[in-house]
């Protein structure tokens, strides 16, 4: 998919092709991109439950795929170690997996990767956001005790969105200000011996 490196700037000469990029804007943008981690695995069709449960952990990570069997994720040292580890539990199935460290070819092309990234974090925000605001006119009508447990669902869903939201996208603040404001709402009406305590961060 990417990750060739730009013809343009090619150059066997390390201070030339400095120059080059200094020269052209570039080399503030390439020192504060992001490295990437790339696992590349391959496992049996039967049984099917490994495919499902590395499925499930890289969706669980937020990883993007990009292509079948090839997923990335920004490098940290939460995201390496989860990663090393489903590369374990790959080959422990019978399977195969290798995990590359790598950067887009252009700052383009990084770009669209992030972009992908923050799309995939909109999107389960905008679902909380939606989900919390309708928790929050019901509560309004007096119907507080009864989406205690949702809320509380809710609230554990944007925790997990915000782990996988590794550029910060502008909907956090949002949801986390759409999940406090329906907390408030079904606080209000819910009686006072159901009690209520539950905290989403930011």
């Amino acid at each position: 998919m990417i990750w060739a490196s730009s013809q343009r700037f090619a150059t066997s000469n390390p201070k030339r092709r400095l120059d080059l990029w200094a020269a052209c804007g570039m080399l503030g943008d390439m020192e504060k991109r992001t490295r990437w981690l790339i696992l590349i695995y391959q496992l049996p069709r039967e049984p099917s439950r490994h495919r499902v449960a590395v499925w499930r952990k890289l969706r669980d990570l937020g990883a993007l795929y990009l292509q079948d069997g090839v997923a990335a994720l920004p490098k940290d040292a939460v995201t390496r170690e989860q990663l090393e580890w489903l590369q374990l539990r790959v080959r422990e199935a019978g399977g195969e997996a290798t995990l590359w460290e790598a950067r887009p070819g252009t700052v383009a092309e990084e770009a669209e990767l992030v972009g992908a990234f923050r799309s995939s974090r909109e999107k389960a925000y905008r679902a909380i956001i939606a989900e919390a605001e309708r928790v929050r006119r019901k509560a309004e009508m007096g119907s507080g005790e009864a989406l205690l447990e949702q809320l509380g669902k809710l609230e554990r869903e944007f925790r997990a969105e915000r782990r996988r939201d590794y550029f910060r996208s502008s909907l956090r603040k949002e949801a986390h200000s759409a999940l406090k404001a329906a907390r408030e709402a079904v606080r209000a009406s819910a009686s006072p011996e159901e009690g209520f305590s539950s905290g989403s961060g930011s």
